[in-house]
């Protein structure tokens, strides 16, 4: 486990070409100090799902809107911080930690629920405030 605290910012435009060139840019960030490969697959999955979100739900209408991703090596994890100015969640609250059944037909299933689901299932202290326009989601990925 590191002892000393690694930062980094990351600010692009909201669409998934940009959102994949990123991901690599903060898989090599975090790379560089992190070793754990299970750490940057976990960091990795938390950050795709979230990001692919926020550009096909939030910024889906918003025209030219730009995605700030920043975050900091601590102690007991990484922790994140991704902020957007599209629009806010519904009921202005986090999608649910349950799974969808499975007990139905595959074309009847969701066509969302399980991203959202494996986000709860891998990050800790998940928070969503929307404040002055902006999206903020703040999430800990913690040490193996």
């Amino acid at each position: 486990m590191p002892q000393s605290k690694i930062c980094f910012s990351v600010r692009f435009p909201g669409t998934p070409t940009e959102v994949r060139r990123n991901l690599r840019v903060i898989r090599s960030e975090i790379s560089a100090h992190c070793r754990d490969e299970d750490m940057l697959g976990r960091i990795e999955t938390v950050l795709a799902e979230v990001l692919n979100n926020v550009v096909e739900h939030a910024l889906r209408d918003a025209g030219n809107q730009l995605i700030e991703v920043c975050g900091q090596q601590r102690k007991d994890g990484w922790h994140f911080c991704v902020c957007d100015t599209g629009c806010k969640l519904p009921k202005g609250e986090l999608p649910g930690k349950e799974f969808p059944t499975l007990a139905e037909d595959l074309q009847d299933l969701p066509e969302g629920g399980f991203g959202w689901a494996m986000v709860h299932m891998l990050a800790r202290d998940l928070t969503y405030c929307r404040s002055c326009g902006q999206n903020r989601l703040s999430f800990a990925i913690p040490w193996g």
